[in-house]
């Protein structure tokens, strides 16, 4: 609890938490309305050169009034859906915000999506009007429009707010697409009520005291990134937007700011150049959070190892690695597991659930709830979960059992209700003795071979059709690898050790080409299983071939 010393007041933080009708759609105008600090820059941008730039809720707040007139006069009223396809993560939270003061509804795509997928993905969303700095493919319906002709010249005071819209709970703001890892990108709902639920309690909860400074690595054209600038408003703690989700981008980022918390998915956080950071920037860490799908040790363990904890006035050496598993689709993150230098026991814990969790559950495919150390699907029940997927009643109604949502994951919990997570339900390897769940295989392989990234995915078992087998796709970083038997040979002594499925093959990947990640810096591994299906019956066949020649 952060009650004294904070960025923003009692309060102040009163006032918010208080008002009823709060939401995702108008916080940022109780947050003005609450503020006495309209003038102090709040979130940073790293301008390269040394130089950053600082904007405040006062020019922030100015910029959404230009862009609501624009939009107001283009004709954007309650309903209407705005797409927003923008490389600069600022200015798209500034459009969203316009978009939402007239009763719209952002349409947020990420800047890597290929031109000809979002245009559809527009058109599947019913968006009559994008605005974007990027290459556009033109669409039925859809008209865009370049994000230098969104506004009125800055020039005088800023145009009054015309008619801003009083949201309803289950108006929606915003539709964010899903990591498409899995498949394509699914249109994710979020609603002014629901898209809030956590922010009340983080307002109390969430690291804020005069000390503290953020940077956030999280995709901007996501609805995490906006959940997480909205939160640093309210809380009127001082935010740094990396430029960019990769490793590097983060370490100057960090290098310029010098923050004490870290956000990213899981993906980022992994490559981050820890000996490319100042020794300034490495010791002011004392939180990194990851989200999205949870971390493995390989990854948490070197940064666990900077910064500094401080405890009831002594600080002591090592930060916190606050691991959280969530989805687009589940709104926020629900379950978390905090890790510090000290710990030892990893095995893909996900923690308890959070507290706006009213229940979670290890479901069977009949939707019957599992005993603990069962595996199944992950099923939960929280105010804070989507409204639905957008103009696909198919995919709401799978996503539903028994009055549980489903996440999509692969699920078991202990007696003392500390729950695992074992997998994505599309990437389970189903073989001739039984499901093998690949995140706790992948867990041994990273640890074995301290590689930078790796994937567990499934291939074809050239002795059992509609069978699979587990292969690993392992990528260093630096270096000359071992050769590929040489991992699985270790790799499998390990598995062996653990009680787990030994792999059937390795591939050493050359580059991130040979390991691709999607928009939102996720494994593919549905286009790994592709590539590689049939690699155990082409080396086989090389084998034979091989042998004949012989």
């Amino acid at each position: 609890m952060y009650l004294l010393g904070t960025h923003r007041s009692v309060t102040d933080r009163l006032k918010l938490s208080t008002r009823r009708d709060l939401g995702a759609g108008n916080f940022f105008w109780h947050v003005c309305e609450i503020a006495r600090d309209l003038d102090r820059p709040l979130l940073f941008r790293h301008e390269g050169g040394g130089k950053t730039s600082g904007h405040s809720l006062g020019g922030l707040r100015d910029r959404v009034l230009r862009c609501a007139r624009w939009y107001a006069e283009e004709g954007v009223k309650p309903g209407t859906r705005v797409g927003v396809h923008l490389t600069d993560g600022l200015a798209g939270f500034v459009h969203h915000i316009a978009i939402t003061a007239l009763g719209g509804v952002t349409t947020l795509t990420n800047p890597r999506m290929p031109p000809e997928t979002a245009a559809h993905y527009f058109a599947r969303t019913d968006t009559s009007l994008v605005v974007t700095d990027l290459e556009r493919t033109a669409t039925d319906g859809t008209r865009f429009v370049g994000e230098e002709a969104v506004g009125v010249p800055g020039d005088g005071p800023a145009p009054p707010l015309p008619d801003r819209h009083r949201h309803r709970d289950d108006d929606l703001v915003l539709i964010s697409h899903s990591s498409g890892t899995t498949g394509v990108p699914k249109p994710t709902a979020f609603a002014h009520r629901t898209f809030s639920v956590g922010k009340r309690e983080r307002l109390w909860k969430f690291p804020s005291l005069r000390t503290d400074r953020m940077l956030t690595a999280l995709p901007h054209s996501h609805s995490s990134g906006i959940s997480y600038l909205s939160l640093a408003l309210m809380l009127g703690l001082p935010t740094m937007l990396a430029d960019g989700m990769s490793g590097a981008a983060v370490a100057a980022a960090m290098n310029a700011f010098e923050p004490t918390l870290v956000l990213g998915f899981p993906g980022t956080l992994a490559e981050l150049p820890i000996g490319a950071l100042t020794t300034e920037a490495a010791d002011a860490v004392h939180t990194w959070m990851g989200m999205g799908d949870a971390s493995h040790e390989r990854h948490i363990r070197p940064l666990v190892a900077l910064g500094h904890t401080r405890t009831n006035g002594a600080v002591t050496a090592g930060s916190t690695y606050v691991d959280g598993l969530g989805s687009s689709e589940m709104g926020m993150v629900l379950f978390k597991h905090a890790y510090t230098a000290d710990s030892t026991t990893y095995a893909r814990a996900i923690g308890k659930p959070v507290r706006v969790v009213r229940e979670a559950a290890a479901l069977d495919d009949a939707g019957r709830v599992l005993p603990p150390g069962r595996a199944g699907l992950l099923g939960v029940r929280t105010p804070s979960v989507t409204p639905g997927y957008v103009n696909d009643e198919t995919l709401n109604h799978l996503a539903r059992r028994g009055g549980f949502f489903l996440t999509g994951d692969v699920v078991r919990h202990d007696e003392d209700g500390t729950w695992y997570h074992l997998d994505r339900t599309p990437d389970v390897i189903e073989t001739v003795d039984g499901p093998v769940y690949s995140l706790p295989v992948e867990e041994v392989v990273l640890n074995e071979t301290k590689a930078l990234d790796a994937a567990v995915i499934a291939v074809a078992d050239p002795a059992v059709p509609d069978r699979s087998l587990p292969a690993a796709v392992v990528l260093f970083g630096h270096g000359d690898p071992p050769g590929a038997e040489e991992i699985r040979a270790s790799c499998n002594r390990a598995l062996a050790r653990a009680g787990l499925a030994e792999l059937a093959a390795v591939v050493v990947a050359g580059s991130r080409s040979d390991l691709p990640v999607g928009v939102t810096g996720k494994v593919l591994k549905r286009e790994l299983r592709e590539r590689h299906r049939e690699l155990l019956t082409r080396t086989s066949s090389s084998a034979e071939q091989k042998g004949r020649n012989g």
